[in-house]
């Protein structure tokens, strides 16, 4: 999802160059000035536009300092660097803020602050004493005077009408970090509660992206009826009750999920529940394994709640429901379980429970691929490789990933890796890597490298000739129906003699039957 991109609706009569930057921030007092100058301003920088939106005059100053030294790095701050700062300090000098007035005295622009009576971030007739909201904040937010803490807490209570007005505010902070996608969040939640100004929103374009009807809203599992009863979960099938997340802190991203650790005493709950749901060491029992993995869950212990997932997905003990299962799925992934994560994108991938969405699915799998996961980094290399939906193929990207599954263990990567490296996709060509690789994938007992194996021994330009080999590999590939190899068998029956396929022939024998006895 793409930003709005910031355009200035003042037009200057020149840029602010580093000569015009001096004598502004001389006038900056202590301890603002040593701020300004720290090259380690990031932090910061979060928190001063907070403060700064809330009205607090001296931040607006100092942030128009901080961003005069950042943008000036390179020399020269452009029409819309010289927008914000000077519109940063005219909202501190329209409080009485001195320093701000005299700072403004020595930036060229063809407005006049005494004209315009209102500051460009938090609105009209704005002052510390009058707190108003920033433009376009609805009345519901105006209850808070500015309070955007209230404010997160009302949104996470369940309040559309809160969601809503914190969207509105945050899809209007679009200067900074990841406000609008938080804020298309927040309009999806309002919209899921049937807010009719948070769907006309959705409805107004492609803007906005509208999420599944199945997915949850990604802050808060709670619900706000019009008599302020507030509700545990979305749908009344969920049975679910999972703690709101906390209010995002001002130095974490705003849009990350907030993630919460299961209590101490849940990991006992948890394994009883594995347990009576495998059968390991107690009678199989579909009822207590959900039983306790609701108790467990109702403290946000990620694992139950991917396995209450599971037990949705399969019916095990309820009702088959693909919508449970994805949205449980959603909020164990949300609390960083791996496992969660996979299961997610294959819903997203396969349409199980939610809208195919192979975007999605390409996220949730990048995530669990991230964590170490070889099936995930197998098949976000197979969706790099096809591309689709938008995504355009990468076959490095896919070469990387399924180089990783390789490694990592997953039993059909070798084969597909060492095709890589045969042909050079994504990379250098290497055959004789690729043969690593097969034999690999010849333990793991894949078909695929089966046949690639007897391909090679019978040219034997990378590895030995070795017809007697190469009958054997292909012979084993063949009786297990691989298309390619049964036209490699025929391409080399001339060249094989009548003892090497009978010596080759009973060594596939005996390997055919030891694994069917296995």
């Amino acid at each position: 999802m793409s930003r709005f991109p910031y355009v200035a609706s003042l037009v200057f009569a020149g840029t602010l160059g580093l000569s015009e930057l001096a004598p502004a921030l001389a006038s900056i007092p202590a301890p603002a000035a040593e701020i300004a100058q720290n090259s380690d301003v990031d932090p910061l920088i979060d928190d001063y536009w907070r403060k700064s939106y809330a009205g607090d005059a001296e931040a607006q100053r100092i942030l128009g300092a901080i961003l005069s030294y950042d943008y000036a790095e390179d020399g020269h701050i452009d029409d819309d660097e010289h927008f914000t700062i000077t519109r940063l300090l005219e909202c501190a000098a329209l409080q009485g803020d001195q320093p701000a007035i005299d700072q403004l005295q020595n930036i060229n622009a063809n407005f006049d602050i005494s004209e315009t009576g209102e500051c460009y971030y938090t609105g009209a007739g704005y002052t510390a004493d009058q707190k108003q909201n920033a433009p376009g904040i609805s009345d519901t937010a105006n209850s808070y005077d500015g309070d955007e803490d209230a404010l997160r807490a009302r949104a996470m209570n369940g309040d559309p009408a809160a969601q809503f007005a914190l969207a509105e505010y945050l899809e209007g902070q679009f200067l900074f970090f990841d406000a609008f996608e938080e804020a298309e969040g927040w309009y999806n939640c309002a919209a899921k509660q049937g807010y009719a100004p948070a769907i006309a929103v959705l409805a107004d374009g492609d803007a906005i992206t509208t999420y599944p009807a199945s997915e949850p809203c990604p802050f808060t599992n709670r619900t706000m009826d019009a008599n302020g009863t507030i509700t545990e979960r979305f749908t009344s099938s969920r049975s679910i009750v999972i703690e709101p997340a906390p209010a995002v802190p001002a130095s974490a991203p705003a849009s990350e999920p907030a993630m919460t650790a299961p209590a101490p005493d849940t990991e006992p709950l948890f394994a009883d529940a594995l347990a009576a749901y495998h059968g390991n060491g107690v009678p199989q029992d579909f009822t207590r394994a959900m039983e306790l993995a609701r108790k467990a869950a109702d403290h946000n212990h990620a694992g139950a709640i991917n396995l209450i997932g599971v037990m949705y997905l399969n019916g095990s003990g309820v009702a088959p429901d693909a919508t449970e299962a994805a949205y449980h799925y959603r909020r164990a992934a949300d609390l960083g379980d791996v496992s969660a994560m996979v299961n997610l994108a294959d819903c997203y991938l396969h349409g199980i429970g939610v809208d195919v969405s192979l975007p999605r699915a390409r996220e949730w799998y990048e995530k669990a691929a991230s964590d170490g996961d070889a099936y995930a980094q197998y098949n976000l290399s197979a969706i790099y490789q096809s591309g689709a939906e938008g995504i355009e193929p990468d076959p490095m990207l896919a070469r990387k990933w399924m180089k990783l599954a390789a490694e990592n263990g997953d039993p059909d990567a070798p084969y597909h890796y060492g095709h890589f490296l045969e042909y050079g996709i994504g990379g250098p060509e290497d055959p004789a890597g690729a043969i690593v690789w097969y034999q690999k994938a010849v333990e793991l007992d894949d078909i695929n490298g089966f046949a690639a194996m007897g391909r090679m021994h019978y040219y034997g330009e990378y590895t030995t000739e070795d017809l007697e080999l190469a009958w054997y590999y292909l012979s084993i590939a063949a009786a297990r129906d691989h298309v390619e190899a049964k036209t490699w068998i025929e391409v080399a029956a001339p060249s094989v003699t009548y003892e090497q396929r009978a010596r080759a022939s009973a060594q596939v024998t005996k390997y055919l039957t030891e694994k069917g006895a296995q």
